[in-house]
């Protein structure tokens, strides 16, 4: 590996830190929308919509600073694998709005451990279709990533958190968990069509998946009305602009460089950020099996990426 390229890799690792960090206090705006009369999907829908115009800004200004030198450039042509790119930028944006509409229906605890499963998933996605083996490690890490979720249900211990079995905030986590996992291996392995472009497609994936929730006619909650969303307005820009966005663009500029694997490990920061952060300002239940859970799923992550083979990124040319 070259100095420019160990340098990349530093960013990259640091900017994937950092965003995870960020993710795991999303649900701070989350609730102030909440707060605002956005509740259920409504609140990550909002800020989605919010955060669209940063998205379509920045794809703008990459085009009219790029139009003369990509002029025929094969980077804008619409092959397969630049397809696939914007096909993962589509599954990690559903997987951003499962994992915000999950934040409104169920603990921040519980969706944060159900959405943290995505190592094992990206695990099973690169054995499976990227050529890694299946090792000890893997069966390891998916036995810990498991555990982890039995302990925050005390399966065995007489029923779920805080007296509340499994609900669709849980299915809502764990499915954002495997469309983040597959979303950001096809954006591994496609030709890239830009970081700005990316972003946009993931905003647009979050924004479709949105409304499907927030319309399907169960689980969603009220249609708020044109009055509420008219106040909310502005708090959904302001936190979809300065926070949602630039999220999305590190974490998908990260996406773009390190593997599945790496990178789900990597935002498993997020577990500490957003457990810390809801145990202390958030009136949650959190005991034994919680920390319990945080550690089991943690371990997992940490067994199964850092001795972990490297995974070669296919030519993408």
């Amino acid at each position: 590996m070259t100095p420019g390229a160990r340098e990349g890799r530093i960013l990259a690792l640091a900017l994937a830190l950092l965003a995870a960090v960020m993710w795991g206090l999303w649900w701070v705006p989350i609730r102030m929308l909440e707060g605002a009369g956005l509740s259920g999907v409504w609140s990550g829908l909002a800020m989605a919509a919010g955060a669209l115009p940063a998205f379509v800004l920045a794809v703008a200004l990459g085009a009219r600073r790029g139009r003369g030198a990509m002029a025929g450039a094969s980077a804008l042509a619409p092959s397969r694998a630049v397809r696939r790119a914007f096909a993962g930028a589509l599954a990690c944006g559903a997987a951003v709005m499962l994992y915000a509409a999950a934040l409104g229906y169920t603990g921040v605890v519980r969706a944060v451990l159900l959405f943290y499963l995505a190592p094992a998933w990206s695990t099973a996605i690169e054995c499976l279709f990227m050529g890694r083996r299946w090792g000890w490690r893997s069966t390891l890490a998916l036995g810990l990533g498991l555990a982890g979720v039995a302990a925050i249900f005390r399966v065995g211990l007489g029923g779920g958190l805080g007296g509340t079995g499994w609900g669709i905030g849980d299915t809502m986590a764990l499915g954002a968990g495997l469309a983040w996992s597959v979303g950001t291996a096809l954006i591994f392995t496609a030709a890239s069509p830009g970081v700005a472009r990316l972003s946009l497609a993931t905003g647009l994936g979050a924004l479709a998946a949105g409304g499907l929730v927030a319309f399907s006619g169960g689980g969603a909650t009220v249609v708020p009305s044109p009055e509420v969303l008219s106040a909310a307005l502005p708090l959904a820009l302001a936190t979809g602009v300065i926070y949602l966005a630039p999220i999305i663009f590190t974490t998908m500029w990260s996406a773009e460089r390190l593997p599945p694997a790496t990178l789900s490990f990597l935002l498993t920061a997020e577990i500490v950020s957003g457990v810390v952060s809801s145990a202390i300002f958030l009136d949650e239940p959190f005991g034994p099996p919680e920390a319990l859970g945080a550690i089991l799923v943690t371990l997992g992550a940490l067994v199964e990426v850092l001795p972990a083979p490297r995974v070669r990124r296919p030519d993408r040319a």
